[in-house]
């Protein structure tokens, strides 16, 4: 995978620059496989969640019903499940 190889990036932060970087993982910004591995990364982030979830190419809602101090401590405990997932 030479296109994977020697990639650079730098950041721009109020018109000054930083210094060049080498990549040394992720994928290019529009390349082709860059959705489906995108996915495959994803795949697992709602395995230990028990409140809903919503998808959305690079859009995450995490939502539940407050009804009681239950449901507050399930969100919450969703909310660091994510946490330790990321």
């Amino acid at each position: 995978m030479e296109w994977l190889k020697w990639r650079r990036q730098r950041v721009c932060l109020r018109g000054t620059l930083s210094d060049w970087l080498t990549m040394l993982s992720g994928v290019p910004q529009g390349s082709v496989m860059g959705p489906i591995l995108f996915l495959i990364f994803i795949n697992d982030m709602d395995f230990s969640i028990k409140s809903h979830m919503l998808k959305f190419a690079d859009d995450t809602e995490l939502f539940r019903n407050i009804t009681s101090m239950y449901d507050y401590n399930e969100l919450q405990e969703d909310i660091n499940n994510l946490m330790k997932w990321s």
